[in-house]
């Protein structure tokens, strides 16, 4: 990738999100910011980058990476961090970065931290004040274009560019992508909605999947043993449901762990014990009295047999081991 150029501007962090910025101050006039009140005590809602703006004060070589650049910068309350700039970081139009620019660097809010002081981010993106009344967002957006925060949804038009990060066209889906947003005006609305100018697809690098995650794409599921305690046992087969999530049966494994299963046909309510249960159809799994969770998949019936998530071992019952190892289930206590 070229290396960037590194310009000084003015840079106002609009309070839409973490990532979104407009580029002038004065262009809040023009913004129709959303109610971020109802949005404060959300733990669902979260943006997958996080972002730290200030001014540039000094600009290193980063030795541990060559061509990277360690930048120090302090904000307005003079806290300080390290964002380190490397040849992957996108820098939004190619601005140019030096000492006394204010810039914003965005970096993955997921992205294990150093405990130092200064923090110290690894960025991905960053984005230089300047002139150019315009608002900036990155995030995560999801097969509805709506980002991971639920505040901005985009609604593609014929004039809307949309590139790669290295500058050529991009054809392919935007949904499910970490993308860099430049947009103008938008709705009052939540999430607010805006017609974006441009839009730049981030690179990826490639994840290793999971066993289980290999296991479903091998179609070989449902020949897998099942094992509870380093002991083969008698179920019926895992699967695959439509929604692509690894589903296992309950009763046969739950009893080989030490539970009583009772079913009330009534309600459609499996229980086990007298702290746990799970209702057909819901995602809502209950354990004693703690908040009910949610694994993104409801409880199934197959063949009169009920089936649950393989995450539900581990996420609610808090089984040590649970994964899937070559051609086994392995769960154990």
């Amino acid at each position: 990738m070229k290396n960037k150029r590194i310009v000084a501007g003015l840079l106002a962090v609009t309070i839409l999100s973490l990532s979104s910025v407009p580029s002038l101050a004065n262009y809040t006039e023009n913004l129709k910011a959303v109610n971020i009140s109802e949005q404060i005590d959300s733990t669902e809602n979260q943006s997958s980058f996080s972002s730290f703006t200030g001014k540039v004060k000094e600009i290193t070589d980063f030795k541990g990476v060559e061509g990277s650049k360690f930048v120090l910068v302090e904000n307005q309350d003079g806290q300080q961090a390290n964002l380190i700039i490397s040849n992957s970081t996108y820098v939004v139009n190619n601005e140019k970065i030096d000492t006394g620019s204010v810039i914003t660097g965005f970096y993955d809010a997921n992205a294990p931290m150093l405990m130092i002081y200064p923090p110290q981010y690894n960025i991905e993106v960053v984005n230089v004040a300047s002139s150019k009344v315009q608002c900036i967002k990155i995030d995560r957006f999801g097969k509805d274009l709506i980002s991971s925060d639920n505040m901005l949804k985009l609604n593609i038009s014929k004039e809307t560019e949309i590139i790669s990060q290295d500058g050529k066209a991009f054809e392919g889906e935007l949904a499910n992508r970490n993308l860099v947003v430049l947009y103008g005006i938008s709705t009052r609305s939540i999430p607010a909605q805006t017609n974006p100018d441009k839009i730049v697809v981030l690179f990826e690098k490639a994840v290793e999947p999971t066993d289980e995650e290999k296991a479903i794409l091998s179609g070989n599921v449902t020949s897998m043993d099942i094992v509870v305690n380093s002991k083969a046992i008698e179920a019926p087969s895992a699967y695959t449901n439509k929604k692509g999530t690894f589903m296992v049966p309950l009763r046969a494994i739950a009893e080989n762990l030490g539970f009583n299963v009772n079913w009330e046909g009534k309600t459609k309510t499996v229980m086990l014990g007298k702290d746990i249960s799970l209702t057909i159809g819901k995602d809502i799994y209950i354990f004693m009295k703690t908040t009910p969770l949610q694994l993104g998949t409801a409880p199934e019936i197959v063949d009169g047999k009920t089936f649950v998530p393989l995450s539900f071992f581990k996420d609610v019952l808090g089984m040590k081991t649970v994964n899937v190892s070559g051609s086994d289930i392995v769960i154990s206590d």
